[in-house]
């Protein structure tokens, strides 16, 4: 049996999937699975992990009519897993070629330790590398993060023990399933993370919803009601369905590329402050203010005041010090994140 079995659902990802499944099939610990459930894929993606499958036996694919929900493709992929731990990966990101071995490491040599996130990369599909998280190695802070509401790990750079994914039960519902899963989990056991920059998140500009962060909200409030009448009664009280289905079925609208763009370059602009890096800091409040929205109306704002940039930068700072969640630690400037971009069987 495999030591790691990787939870890999896939819809629609054709584009992305080399550089995933090959970011796998390169990793330094070799005992492990893919377990790749096509979740109803209709561009070739199922076919696509049909001729991974063919050249590599660690890749188990299951092709499913779409569920409509990524916390029933994820526990259906959880049924055919055979590892000792269970990790996620997305179709479109990808994962740095020490990551198992890395995250196995760890949870071996902390036995109290459940389930353990990575340092991740963020990644723009337009801009490039904007910056890295990287969190505590403390337990406490890590599930305090969740009690205040704050998802301290990227979904796909998981990884945790199996027999404890199923004493939860599982994942629940298709939006903040994740945040959800952990907060049962850290009721039963030690959260951790695991210190290495081990994976890589592509997040693109076209295609967020502005509903989206309302809807996100909403939930995470809803299951932190949920996780006070486990403590209060050791049990739910609420009909917790029936609320996540009015929140889930909120309507949302796209926002415009110029405006996401605009929050991307504001990012990189405010952690340039940070490091003191004025002129490049300047550069990219520029390119924000070309976009619309209120990260372009606050790069604007910066930009006059920029004769204040010492003192900003000891503010955001401060600020980061404060609240180390919101504020990555590393701007990756001039880092090369691999492509792996190869065909299936190389």
């Amino acid at each position: 049996m495999p030591t790691v079995s990787i939870l890999l659902p896939v819809f629609n990802a054709i584009d992305d999937l080399p550089r995933s499944m090959n970011s796998l099939l390169n990793q330094t610990y070799p005992d492990f699975e893919i377990i790749a459930l096509d979740d109803g894929s209709v561009d070739g993606s199922g076919e696509m992990l049909d001729s991974y499958a063919q050249a590599d036996k660690r890749i188990r694919v299951f092709h499913e009519n779409n569920a409509g929900a990524l916390g029933i493709t994820l526990n259906k992929a959880m049924e055919h897993a055979r590892g000792k731990y269970l990790a996620r990966q997305d179709a479109d990101d990808a994962s740095h070629p020490t990551r198992l071995a890395e995250q196995v490491k760890y949870l071996d040599s902390k036995p109290q330790i459940g389930l353990c996130g990575s340092w991740t990369w963020f990644i723009d599909s337009s801009l490039g590398p904007l910056f890295s998280l990287e969190l505590p190695d403390d337990p406490a802070r890590l599930t305090g993060y969740l009690e205040k509401g704050m998802n301290p790990f990227v979904h796909g750079s998981i990884m945790g023990r199996s027999e404890l994914f199923h004493k939860t039960g599982g994942y629940r519902g298709s939006f903040a399933e994740d945040f959800d899963l952990w907060l049962r989990m850290s009721e039963i056991t030690r959260l951790g993370m695991c210190r290495n920059l081990g994976y890589y998140y592509w997040r693109s500009i076209g295609g967020i919803s502005a509903g989206a962060h309302t809807r996100q909200i909403k939930l995470i409030k809803l299951f932190l009601k949920l996780k006070s009448e486990r403590v209060r009664y050791s049990k739910e009280i609420s009909k917790w369905e029936v609320e996540y289905s009015n929140i889930a079925n909120m309507p949302t609208i796209e926002t415009i590329t110029d405006e996401r763009q605009a929050s991307m370059h504001y990012s990189r602009a405010i952690q340039l402050l940070r490091r003191r890096i004025f002129m490049a800091a300047k550069n990219e409040l520029a390119l924000a203010t070309a976009g619309q929205g209120v990260y372009a109306q606050k790069a604007r704002r910066n930009l006059h005041f920029f004769g204040l940039a010492p003192l900003l930068s000891a503010v955001y700072h401060l600020l980061e010090s404060r609240e180390p969640f919101y504020f990555s630690r590393t701007l990756p400037n001039g880092t090369q994140i691999p492509t792996f971009n190869l065909p299936p069987g190389t």
